[in-house]
C-alpha cells in the first residue's frame, strides 16, 4: 500500500488442538475414543481494521481457552463420563485451566527498511469470561472404594466445579504483539509473537481454595465421584496471565513453486508444517502437513493476497478431528 493508500481488512483465524480425543467428544460427552495427551486448547479471533500509510486501528474479538493435565486424569474423567470401571492402584490428579474471552480495540505500526519490517501492535482489551485455576491431589482404589483428596485453587466468571453464585467481574487488559519480517524477491521469512506481554486485570473476581475429599459410594465397579469441600470463597481484585504464542514462516520461489516451512509454538509443543503452493495455477494453491498433529492443510488465495481461506484437519471427517485450523481473510485498497 502506498502511503495515501486506505486498506480495509477482515481476519477470522482459529486453532484448536485436543490430544485425548476429537475435539467434538471432548468438548461434550467424552463419547469418543481416547488417546494419549495432556493438553488441549483452542485460540480464535476475529480481526477487523482500517490501514493508512504504517498506521492500523481495528477491532478485535478473542476467544482462548487451554486444557493441562495429565493421562490419569483424563483416563479417570473418561471412565466418570462413560460409566466404566474406576482404575486401579494410585491414581494422581493434575488439571490446570485457563480460559478469557475478550474484545478491544487494536492499534499497530509499521517500520520498513528495504525488505525488514517490524510493526509492533498494542490491544486494549474489555474481558467478560475468565476461569483460570488447578486442581492437584491423587485418588486411591482400595477394595473397590475410590477415595482421595485434591487440593483446588480456582478463579472465575462463572464457577464449573461448586456452582458458586455471584456478580460477574469485569475485566480490562493489554496484549502486546509483534510481527518481524523480511522478504526479498525470491525468498522471505516473518516471526509473529502474539501476547508478548499480556495482563487482564478483574474486578471483584470470585475464588474457591480448599481441599476436595472424594469417595465412591453405593455403586461399586463404577467411577461416581461425590466430592466433599472444604475451603473458602470470596471475591478480590486479580491478575490474569497471557501466554504467549508464536508463528513462524520461511518460503523460497522455485519456478512455478512456493516452497514453504511454518512453525508454531505455544504451551512448550513445537508444531512444524513444510508446504508447497503451484503459484502459476489461479488461486495459488496450497498443500501443507503438520508432523506432529499428522494435519494436512488446503488453501487458496489471490496473486496480491488480497484474499486467502485456509482449512487444515487431521481428520476430513470434522467430527472426529483431534487438529483443527481455519483461516479467512479479505483485504480491500481504495
Amino acid at each position: 500500500m502506498g502511503a495515501e493508500a486506505v486498506g480495509l481488512d477482515v481476519a477470522v483465524t482459529s486453532r484448536s488442538v485436543s490430544e485425548p480425543m476429537a475435539i467434538e467428544g471432548f468438548t461434550n460427552e467424552w463419547d469418543g475414543d481416547l488417546h494419549k495427551g495432556d493438553i488441549a486448547w483452542t485460540r480464535n479471533r476475529l480481526d477487523i481494521g482500517v490501514r493508512q500509510g504504517a498506521w492500523r486501528i481495528g477491532y478485535t474479538q478473542r476467544y482462548d481457552y487451554t486444557l493441562k493435565f495429565n493421562n490419569e486424569t483424563a483416563d479417570l474423567y473418561y471412565r466418570s463420563e462413560n460409566d466404566l470401571p474406576e482404575p486401579a492402584g494410585d491414581v494422581p490428579v493434575r488439571l490446570d485451566a485457563w480460559h478469557m474471552r475478550a474484545q478491544g480495540v487494536k492499534l499497530s505500526w509499521q517500520w520498513t527498511s528495504g525488505g525488514f519490517f517490524v510493526e509492533p501492535a498494542v490491544s486494549l482489551l474489555s474481558g467478560w469470561q475468565f476461569q483460570d485455576g488447578s486442581l492437584n491431589g491423587f485418588l486411591r482404589n482400595e477394595n473397590g472404594d475410590l477415595s482421595g483428596q485434591a487440593e483446588l485453587d480456582y478463579r472465575y466468571s462463572q464457577d464449573l466445579l461448586l456452582d458458586h453464585q455471584f456478580d460477574r467481574p469485569s475485566g480490562r487488559g493489554v496484549a502486546v504483539d509483534l510481527l518481524l519480517g523480511w522478504e526479498g524477491e525470491e525468498r522471505g521469512a516473518n516471526l509473529e509473537i502474539q501476547d508478548l506481554y499480556g495482563r487482564m486485570w478483574w474486578r471483584d473476581a470470585p475464588y474457591t481454595r480448599g481441599t476436595f475429599n472424594t469417595v465412591s459410594r453405593n455403586n461399586p465397579g463404577v467411577v461416581r465421584l461425590d466430592p466433599a469441600f472444604s475451603g473458602v470463597r470470596d471475591i478480590e481484585d486479580y491478575q490474569q496471565r497471557l501466554s504467549t504464542y508464536m508463528l513462524g514462516n520461511y518460503w523460497q520461489d522455485q519456478g512455478d513453486w512456493r516452497w514453504s516451512v511454518d512453525a508454531e509454538y505455544f504451551l512448550d509443543r513445537l508444531w512444524v508444517r513444510p508446504g508447497v503452493s503451484l503459484t502459476q495455477v489461479p488461486g495459488n494453491p496450497y498443500l501443507g502437513h503438520e508432523l506432529r498433529d499428522r494435519q494436512w492443510l488446503l488453501g487458496v488465495a489471490d496473486d496480491d493476497q488480497r484474499w486467502h481461506a485456509q482449512l487444515g484437519s487431521d481428520d476430513w471427517d470434522l467430527a472426529e478431528a483431534r487438529s483443527l485450523t481455519v483461516q479467512l481473510g479479505y483485504r480491500y485498497v481504495w
